[in-house]
């Protein structure tokens, strides 16, 4: 009806709804800015040290298997770790460089395909903040989600693997699919919750092998729905077959030639495995448990540990079934790597996604018993539980962007060595470390592989040798030196001691600010550079002189 010609007014929205709406659109301005803040972090010095690539792992793996693949056959050849992020780097090389002749360019500048690489993973390393949003968001509510994609945005682990061009971080993106999917076949039941939780576990498998026990959350959501309903067995089973199925299907299309020749790469995965249970020369002798928990104090951070550690008891108490989707995987991935030999911080990573959301629950589970409905209660508890990761961002940010004391050593070499004199040059160095863009030529002493070994084969006798076949200068990493002499090698302490004594002079490289105490060998910590003595990246290097040698 109208008046006057006039249109009737409209009744006014619901309350409710419009409430809704305006609370969607604050939760995607949150989640915009942090992804937006994840995204600058990790792009923030992603060039670090190039065109030298110091990370053994990120020198030697994915990206020059990808670079291979130009030369005509997509097997990698290489099984010890599972090839789906070199897959991906080999399609996106495809298109960022079109033609056939990368191989070419890569031996004479790696640079454009390495930061390629990196900024790919830097890209992921910002989905998975996303990812632990949705996933928090679907085990709870938003508010969870929101927490938990903060922690991940500044979490000191993930950001620094995301700088590289590694599968560390990639593995977080699917196993964080897999969470939501296993909550969805706990829940629902539907084909296509199996075929995500499956398809999303074998895509974490191809990425990293270890994240393969994630089919013990899917096992753990089976289970779960059929003791609640037993009439679901049938399709429970069914489920699961299908589950398997895409697993499997998911799994051969990103590794195939693991399927095509299961010889070589169980040959190969095999190996891996047996070195992994050995310990490596010079590693931190505690229980891999506790070396595990204190990794997490620093990659992760003690608050969000501690946040995490009640979110998983606060789960289980309150709805055990659904928190135990949440805590079975990080417990049994802690346990698995715990009695290993070998242990590496990166290596507890797939959890993280799990860890950030039970944290995120903890932090509204707090903010609710304070019985204060105000949402800058959450937002407060979340600034204070992130504090830590924002500061270490800042500082390793900070430290990349600095010259690596490789690079000033190289340099210092290029203008106080002579053109074509002999050099020692211990086995902490990529290899293309004094040919690349290099101004002069050096005759480098001959060190056989394994490089693993190479503290064990030290002698003194090795100094008179050297002065003996007129290898002058001896460059020496704390990288390779720390292992043996934590590791309490008596000749290999006894061969630098005889390297001192026979040097007439000796040049040093420090990554540590001055009056810093010098942070003791770790193969986490020494290479990540997270304790705050270091003022920029890299070991200390030594450059000797021999006395007497011509």
């Amino acid at each position: 009806m109208t008046v006057h010609g006039e249109p009737a007014p409209t009744a006014p929205a619901p309350a409710g709804g419009e409430r809704r709406r305006r609370g969607n659109l604050v939760t995607w301005l949150i989640l915009g800015g942090i992804l937006v803040v994840a995204l600058v972090l990790r792009l923030w010095n992603i060039d670090h040290n190039l065109p030298f690539v110091y990370n053994a792992d990120e020198e030697l793996h994915f990206v020059p298997k990808a670079v291979d693949m130009f030369g005509g056959s997509l097997n990698p050849g290489y099984f010890e770790n599972p090839p789906a992020l070199t897959y991906l780097l080999y399609v996106v090389f495809r298109v960022r460089f079109l033609g056939d002749h990368l191989r070419e360019a890569f031996a004479g500048d790696p640079e454009p395909a390495f930061l390629t690489a990196r900024i790919v993973v830097a890209l992921i390393g910002t989905l998975v903040a996303g990812l632990v949003y949705w996933a928090g968001a679907r085990f709870y509510d938003r508010r969870v989600g929101l927490v938990g994609a903060a922690v991940m945005a500044v979490a000191f682990l993930p950001l620094f693997y995301s700088k590289h061009a590694l599968n560390d971080t990639v593995t977080m993106a699917p196993v964080a699919v897999a969470l939501v999917g296993c909550l969805l076949v706990y829940e629902r039941g539907r084909w296509v919750d199996w075929l995500l939780a499956g398809g999303a576990i074998g895509v974490a498998t191809a990425t990293k092998y270890t994240a393969g026990a994630m089919i013990v959350t899917l096992i753990a959501a089976a289970v779960l729905r059929v003791a609640r309903d037993r009439s679901a067995l049938r399709p429970t089973l069914v489920g699961f077959a299908v589950a398997v199925g895409a697993l499997f299907v998911c799994f051969a299309i990103l590794n195939p030639f693991a399927i095509l020749h299961p010889g070589e790469a169980r040959a190969q995965i095999s190996g891996q495995s047996d070195q992994a249970g050995t310990a490596k020369l010079g590693q931190d002798d505690t229980l891999g448990w506790l070396y595990y928990v204190k990794t997490l104090l620093w990659g992760f951070g003690w608050l969000p540990t501690v946040a995490a550690i009640a979110g998983g008891v606060l789960a289980v108490v309150r709805d055990w079934r659904k928190g135990l989707l949440l805590v079975v995987f990080p417990v049994l991935l802690w346990l698995y790597l715990g009695e290993q030999g070998r242990h590496f911080g990166r290596w507890l990573m797939p959890i993280y996604p799990a860890l950030c959301v039970l944290a995120g629950y903890a932090v509204v589970s707090a903010a609710d018993a304070i019985k204060v409905r105000v949402p800058v209660v959450v937002a407060v508890l979340a600034a204070v539980l992130c504090v830590q990761g924002v500061i270490q961002a800042v500082h390793i940010d900070t430290i990349l962007g600095r010259e690596d004391t490789r690079t000033q050593a190289r340099a210092w070499m290029e203008t106080h060595v002579p053109d074509g004199a002999k050099v020692v040059v211990e086995p902490f160095i990529p290899g293309n470390w004094l040919t690349l863009d290099a101004s002069r030529t050096f005759d480098r002493f001959a060190v056989k592989r394994p490089f693993q070994a190479y503290e064990k084969k030290l002698r003194p006798k090795l100094v008179d040798r050297y002065r003996r076949e007129g290898y002058c200068w001896v460059v020496v990493g704390s990288h390779q030196k720390g292992r043996g002499l934590k590791a309490g090698l008596k000749n290999a302490r006894a061969y630098y001691r005889a390297l001192d004594r026979a040097s007439a002079s000796t040049t040093v490289f420090s990554p540590y600010r001055r009056g810093a105490e010098p942070v003791e060998f770790s193969y986490d910590q020494s290479f990540n550079y997270e304790p705050r003595a270091f003022a920029r990246p890299g070991p200390v290097v030594e450059i000797h002189r021999l006395s007497g040698c011509r």
